[in-house]
């Protein structure tokens, strides 16, 4: 946002044409031959080190000539022994802007702005070099200012609304971008960024208005439309969720968006479609372990274990550390009568956690499938100690216990 005010404001060299010694670098000034008027600017300001104007012009001169190191000490020097001669301020400044120290610009620029009041340049410019420099609340105030005198000021209203931001005041911010893009409606994509900020802060809701509102020009935009459709269905608007995921697919399918819409149609009861787009997730993108783990779980839910099985597997092979894959295919081999398949996976499975209520009750049906009762007996055990919400398979465990006793009792 910073923008310089040119090269930089000289003095008049008039004053130097009384002395005698000065005469050759006014001549030189005035011709702007700057690097023949250091050498007898130098020579002045050792005859006499309280000449303002000459200390001015020299740099100036130096400014002029690239060397931007020996004029910012020289106008350092001006500031505190003249320090309401502004155009040595403004020109070091500037200096210090080129040169990346935004907070000392940010107090010359402070100091112009309070000396000159009509100045909104300076003050929009301190307000800059504040941000700059990080210092956000300095900026806000600044930035603040400068919509009082002028507030149409789109660089003012942005940066107001960035200073927000920065300090987490997420919601006072928003009505300043949704200013600039009034001012200016090439400025929208800043809406995005406050967007983002708040999906980030966890106010998903305020995000998915401005992206929606962000999105009403631009229909065809697949990436937002997607964006807009996991937010609808994190929230539980399915509806409304299944048809911006449509559209994102439409738009450009791409694996995470067949994935996404999949998603959306599953938690609607829409199997076969839910099945449909996990499918297409899985094998556009055949490295992706989550994109086949979804697509395995879509088949499991069809009951078709077998391919199921198949893709768990495959998950497997991109991602051995997913334990919820390891269940799956535990389940998939338990429901196809290969319980020792689905004891392996249960263990692989609990090698990466503890294992779920779920997955310990599995363990227990498979070992008593198998007639390995006292490892059964365990594992039933150890399933009622976790005292679970699950009514049906508690009532089954524990009567199964019962049969188990009776059965050991007779060996």
């Amino acid at each position: 946002m910073y923008r310089g005010l040119g090269f930089g404001l000289a003095l008049s060299v008039a004053a130097l044409l009384g002395a005698d010694a000065l005469r050759e670098a006014a001549q030189a000034l005035e011709s702007n031959d700057f690097a023949g008027a250091i050498p007898h600017l130098e020579a002045a300001l050792e005859d006499d080190p309280a000449n303002v104007n000459a200390r001015f012009n020299l740099a100036y001169a130096r400014q002029a000539t690239g060397d931007a190191a020996s004029a910012i000490r020289h106008y350092q020097v001006i500031a505190e022994q003249q320090p309401d001669l502004m155009p040595a301020r403004q020109n070091l400044a500037t200096l210090l802007m080129q040169a990346g120290k935004f907070a000392d610009a940010a107090l010359h620029y402070e100091a112009i702005a309070e000396a000159q009041p009509e100045n909104r340049q300076a003050l929009q410019l301190a307000a800059s070099a504040h941000s700059q420099a990080g210092q956000a609340e300095q900026a806000r105030a600044a930035f603040q200012r400068v919509l009082d005198i002028d507030g149409a000021s789109l660089d003012a209203t942005l940066g107001l609304a960035s200073s927000l931001a920065e300090l987490g005041r997420l919601h006072e911010a928003v009505p300043h971008y949704l200013r600039a893009a009034q001012l200016d409606p090439g400025v929208e994509d800043a809406l995005l960024e406050i967007a983002k900020r708040l999906e980030e802060s966890g106010f998903k809701d305020d995000a998915l208005e401005l992206y929606r509102r962000y999105a009403r020009n631009r229909p065809d935009n697949a990436a937002l439309q997607e964006e807009i459709g996991v937010l609808l269905l994190e929230s539980g608007n399915l509806r409304a969720a299944t048809q911006a995921l449509e559209r994102a697919v439409r738009l450009e399918a791409q694996p995470r968006r067949h994935a996404a819409l999949g998603e959306a149609y599953r938690q609607a009861g829409e199997v076969e479609a839910a099945r449909e787009q996990l499918s297409l997730a899985a094998k556009s993108a055949p490295s992706d372990a989550k994109a086949r783990l979804r697509y395995a779980n879509s088949l499991l839910q069809q009951q078709e274990y077998e391919l199921a099985s198949r893709e768990y597997v495959a998950s497997l092979e991109v991602d051995p550390g997913a334990p919820d894959a390891w269940n799956g295919l535990a389940f998939a081999m338990y429901r196809l009568g290969n319980f020792p398949a689905a004891l392996r996976a249960l263990k692989e499975s609990e090698k990466l956690g503890p294992p779920l209520a779920a997955s310990v009750y599995l363990r227990a049906l498979c070992q008593d499938s198998l007639q390995l009762y006292e490892e059964a007996q365990d594992s039933y055990r150890a399933f009622l100690a976790l005292r679970t919400d699950m009514q049906d398979e508690t009532w089954k465990a524990t009567e199964r216990l019962k049969t188990i006793a009776k059965v050991l009792e007779k060996r």
